[in-house]
């Protein structure tokens, strides 16, 4: 089989390591794989597990963008893909585009990773002949944003991680410890509370400094990093910031900046929060990361979050906008740290070969692909 990953470029990002996750499994399956995408920092992950890589700015917003689809639609017909899977809306329409004079009739696969805006660009999305949801609660959202999409075309698969990865009760060594002291010695002696991702505005960073501030007044040390990429002089981090001063808060919160080692993070918390709304976290794979150490993970009770929770650690939902209830489930964990039992439940394995069969019974009855 000849699947194409088709998305904007291959930057760090949830949807992206899905598409290097989807690359790495199908290669060592035997099945060639393209990539399609502007280049980025998994180019080297994806070159290694013998993908090839398109250059192509296809996700770029900008007129010129669509002279992509005259060489797309010769590279389609030169090579004739089984399986086109795209991860993002413009790279998904230029595809989509493409397809409509092709003589060889690849499949068109979507990934919904997010609530994209209802409006005719987003709903390419909901045009593939199999859509993949990752949750339960975006394939309740494409149903009733696109009505006309067939409901047994949309699947969820849930995203999973590699235990080798993030295994469970995994602790890092003293070296990194000492290190991240010295690189940040606020963090020493005290108990850690971690908000993962990206610094914007939906997820949540405002609810987590009300927290922080609350511990604070009730006569807790805790020490919050909010660990992600940000923008010195972006308004969203400016507003971080000065809330942080009005809440007496610069001695006791770190923004680290990205990191590479999350696995060490996760597993020296306390616990780990995602506290995404608005829209809420479609599916939160920091969430599921730090479960699978075994590290205790606190979250609004909705969309993909309270999905994992469900399965894995109940306690760990708390009702959307619940600050109280969030602040006393935080207490509790201070005075005893729980340990997340350890679960096969939402493995990498498990989802790449859900989507390989998704791949499978869209193709036509009897083609050789399926083999």
């Amino acid at each position: 089989m000849h699947v194409v990953q088709v998305l904007a470029a291959l930057s760090l990002g949830g949807s992206e390591l899905v598409a290097i996750e989807l690359s790495e499994y199908l290669r060592k399956l035997g099945h060639q794989v393209t990539i399609i995408a502007a280049d980025g920092p998994l180019r080297e992950r994806a070159l290694a597990c013998g993908a090839r890589h398109i250059n192509w700015p296809i996700g770029k917003k900008r007129l010129s963008t669509l002279r992509l689809i005259k060489p797309l639609r010769q590279w389609l017909a030169d090579n004739q893909p089984d399986v086109l899977h795209c991860h993002s809306r413009l790279p998904a329409w230029i595809t989509y585009r493409a397809l409509r004079k092709c003589v060889h009739r690849s499949i068109f696969i979507t990934s919904m990773h997010g609530h994209y805006s209802v409006n005719p660009y987003s709903a390419v999305m909901a045009k593939g002949d199999r859509i993949i949801a990752v949750s339960d609660h975006i394939r309740r959202y494409t149903l009733q944003q696109y009505p006309h999409t067939p409901a047994e075309n949309v699947v969820t698969i849930h995203g999973g991680v590699n235990a080798l990865d993030f295994p469970h009760l995994y602790q890092p060594d003293e070296q990194w410890r000492e290190q991240t002291y010295r690189e940040f010695p606020a963090l020493k002696d005290r108990p850690w509370l971690v908000l993962p991702g990206r610094i914007t505005r939906w997820k949540g960073h405002i609810d987590f400094l009300h927290l922080l501030a609350n511990l604070r007044a009730a006569g807790h040390t805790a020490h919050g990093l909010i660990i992600g990429p940000y923008r010195n002089g972006s308004s969203y981090f400016g507003e971080l910031l000065k809330l942080r001063d009005q809440l007496q808060l610069a001695d006791h919160i770190t923004f680290t900046g990205p990191r590479h080692d999350m696995r060490n993070w996760y597993a020296s918390a306390t616990a780990v929060y995602n506290l995404s709304n608005n829209p809420p976290e479609a599916f939160g794979r920091t969430v599921l990361e730090a479960l699978k150490t075994g590290t205790p993970v606190l979250a609004w009770d909705q969309a993909g979050p309270a999905e994992q929770l469900a399965a894995l650690y109940p306690s760990g939902k708390i009702p959307v906008g619940d600050m109280q209830g969030l602040l006393d489930r935080t207490v509790e964990l201070l005075h005893q740290r729980d340990v997340v039992p350890e679960s096969d439940l939402f493995s990498l394995q498990g989802s790449m070969e859900k989507t390989l069969s998704v791949y499978q019974q869209a193709l036509p009855p009897g083609s050789q692909a399926t083999s």
